[in-house]
């Protein structure tokens, strides 16, 4: 198209996991949390005024950033912001500290969204392959860029870097390195407490913290993401939000959140344990799955039918999981985990679909 920006002839769209309209659908394809949000968060929402529709919201979502600095150990607003959703807030670190041509470091296997995110600034997306057990490779302590992308636990693999990896990273990097902490509510990873970073912004003037909404809080829909780092690195994000990226129904579904985090532990514990029930069945059955520390594993499959054999007739049976055509992925299923009885049945469908 004649109007369109060059540097978007040669860029793809993110595109999403399927979101079938059918209510009788097993969805194990987007890692959404298969449980409710807690009920403090539905009784917030429904509390809100008539006004709240007719009015602008906080710009600055103050208090809702207050109270993530609260439960994150932190002493103001200052250190946080909250976005539109993580994606919005990864978006807003491109767009803030780097400029168009600038190289961009992440990982491969990753989340895709990174580079579509780099190459719609114009930047450079420089990939370092993780090793064999999905790690970082020595390589990438040392490539130079002016900004790190780096998701812990690892989507689409679920493996958790060590906390003294992201720690040399931190100390190393001459750029500003973003730990993306998705899925890292459902973390236990052995002998390190916490099993998170988000002490790192007080320790590394370079560290960027995210969480989202999405995942342990049951709030994909409602669309929030919060970052942590140092005030003057938050003042700069400050200047390139938009204006009103965070809705009235929002910031109260957030704030409730975070008065009932006791019901999200509790809701990660239980996909904790459907994980490693899931896995191991997944394993007797020949698979070969990493283990997973986020609400998904990877199941790799070597044998007929084929990966995305499996993948196709699951979908004929009304059970969605995620396949990717791409190198080291596409002998492989990225399964979320549901309830105990959308399990039940992925595992019986398989059980069938292998013979």
């Amino acid at each position: 198209m004649k109007y369109t920006r060059e540097i978007l002839s040669d860029v793809e769209g993110y595109v999403p996991g399927e979101q079938p309209k059918s209510p009788d659908v097993i969805k194990l394809n987007t890692n959404e949390n298969p449980y409710p949000p807690s009920p403090k968060v539905i009784e917030a929402v429904q509390a809100l005024p008539p006004s709240a529709l007719r009015k602008y919201p906080d710009p600055l979502a103050v208090e809702l950033r207050r109270a993530c600095a609260a439960r994150y150990g932190y002493d103001g607003e200052d250190w946080v912001i909250a976005g539109n959703g993580m994606d919005e807030l990864l978006a807003l670190a491109v767009r803030t500290f780097v400029d168009p041509g600038d190289a961009v470091l992440t990982t491969y296997p990753t989340y895709t969204l990174y580079e579509t995110l780099v190459r719609l600034h114009g930047g450079r997306v420089v990939s370092v392959e993780l090793d064999g057990a999905f790690q970082l490779a020595e390589a990438f302590y040392s490539t130079p860029a002016r900004l790190c992308f780096l998701p812990r636990p690892n989507a689409p693999s679920g493996v958790c870097v060590p906390r003294a990896a992201v720690e040399r990273l931190c100390a190393e990097f001459g750029g500003i390195v973003v730990i993306d902490e998705a899925y890292v509510d459902f973390a236990e990873v052995d002998g390190e407490a916490p099993p998170h970073c988000m002490d790192f912004p007080r320790r590394f003037e370079n560290a960027i913290v995210m969480r989202t909404f999405s995942k342990s809080f049951s709030l994909a829909g409602a669309r929030l993401g919060v970052a942590v780092a140092r005030p003057e690195v938050i003042a700069e994000f400050l200047k390139t939000k938009d204006s009103y990226n965070l809705n009235a129904f929002t910031q109260a579904a957030g704030l409730a959140a975070f008065d009932d985090y006791a019901y999200m532990e509790a809701n990660a514990a239980t996909i904790r344990a459907t994980r490693a029930r899931l896995t191991n069945a997944l394993r007797d059955m020949g698979f070969d799955v990493p283990a997973s520390q986020s609400n998904f594993v990877l199941a790799r499959w070597n044998g007929v039918p084929s990966a995305r054999q499996i993948f196709r007739a699951l979908k004929e049976r009304a059970i969605f999981v995620r396949y990717f055509d791409a190198p080291r992925l596409d002998t492989a299923l990225r399964i979320s985990i549901g309830t105990d009885e959308e399990i039940d049945a992925l595992l019986e469908a398989l059980r069938a679909i292998l013979g």
